[in-house]
């Protein structure tokens, strides 16, 4: 399943803020909350729902990121999903992009 987002604004005083949060806590691992949406142009896709800051500090430390699913609130699949979610720039693929260094693997 591909996870997908539009947030590309990434904070670095609240990533340095959550790397802090992390390093101090002493986990191991992050849970970062995904939307199943379905299937969109032939491909099973998520929304990334939130934690993007927290999942930028993640990296930076090199811990290990978990995925973890929950229906999207409103009850929306496919295309309105990703209409309704969309914030600040072309979608993108969670997994292979880095929104902190600004480099982007595009779906749309």
């Amino acid at each position: 399943m591909m996870i997908v987002s539009s947030q590309r604004y990434i904070d670095w005083d609240i990533v340095e803020q959550k790397m802090d949060e992390l390093s101090h806590s002493g986990v191991s691992e992050v849970t970062i909350p995904c939307w199943p949406i379905g299937e969109v142009d032939g491909v099973e896709m998520a929304i990334q729902s939130d934690k993007h800051h927290t999942l930028a500090a993640a990296r930076e430390l090199g811990l290990a990121i978990r995925y973890e699913f929950s229906d999207d609130p409103e009850g929306l699949t496919g295309v309105a999903a990703l209409e309704a979610h969309y914030n600040d720039g072309d979608w993108y693929n969670v997994e292979t992009s880095d929104p902190a260094s600004d480099s982007f693997d595009t779906i749309w």
